[in-house]
């Protein structure tokens, strides 16, 4: 049951895994092309500490590692998830000889795939809080999977901080708005192939209804914030 329900996930997104194991030696660059970036994580970061005063935080998605300094600098146990092999790779690089990274519990293999999670977790107890900056959750076709699968692993009344794009900002894909509105009925996400240097990803685009309909059996929504081209989304996991 475990291979099945990865193979589900990796058909869907092992492209975007492939993408941006394609691209980890210039994703940080990529991200510092843009200053606004650097407000918008600051943002997460504020958010992040105002909610969650201590605890095991899931950094899912978590890239190169860039936010694992102000994580461990306030005193969060880390446990490190992404999927991408060089991304993963990188933030270990930057962190290996630093004393931060007694603080951090790097998945590798299997666990880093959340599509099996309500078979097997991926570890033996359950987080605080989790974070997933920087539209990972864009990258992820079955959001429905995706929730589940995260209230397995976070504690009742645990805070879920999402950066996740805004499909009403201009920055985003310009769709014409008939095309918006059948993403409303319908209930599918808006997607977008997105291509650097001939490598190529797929982004789903999910409206507000999407999001909610999704986390709803398993997370309360509590809070949403437009940041630029982004929204901050503030979830707890509910009793059930």
């Amino acid at each position: 049951m475990l291979l099945a329900a990865i193979k589900e996930r990796s058909e869907a997104d092992g492209k975007n895994i492939a993408f941006y194991n394609e691209i980890a030696e210039d994703y940080d660059a990529i991200l510092d092309e843009d200053r606004s970036n650097e407000a918008v994580r600051k943002k997460v970061r504020e958010k992040f500490t105002g909610l969650v005063k201590n605890g095991l935080v899931l950094d899912f998605g978590a890239g190169t590692g860039r936010d694992l300094e102000w994580l461990v600098s306030n005193q969060y146990d880390v446990i490190f998830c992404e999927p991408s092999e060089g991304m993963r790779q990188k933030a270990i690089d930057r962190y290996k000889n630093r004393e931060l990274i007694n603080r951090v519990t790097f998945l590798e293999n299997k666990t880093v795939d959340f599509a099996g999670w309500h078979i097997e977790p991926p570890f033996s107890v359950k987080v605080d809080a989790i974070l997933s900056d920087f539209a990972v959750f864009n990258c992820i076709e079955n959001l429905d999977l995706l929730f589940k699968n995260l209230a397995q692993i976070i504690k009742p009344r645990g805070h879920l901080v999402a950066l996740m794009l805004n499909p009403l900002h201009k920055k985003n894909p310009r769709w014409k708005l008939w095309e918006y509105v059948r993403s409303l009925i319908s209930d599918k996400a808006l997607t977008k192939n997105v291509a650097y240097k001939g490598h190529q990803q797929t982004v789903y685009v999910y409206s507000r209804r999407n999001i909610k309909k999704a986390s709803a059996p398993y997370f309360d929504m509590c809070s949403i914030e437009p940041l630029s081209e982004f929204i901050l989304i503030h979830f707890i996991k509910n009793e059930q």
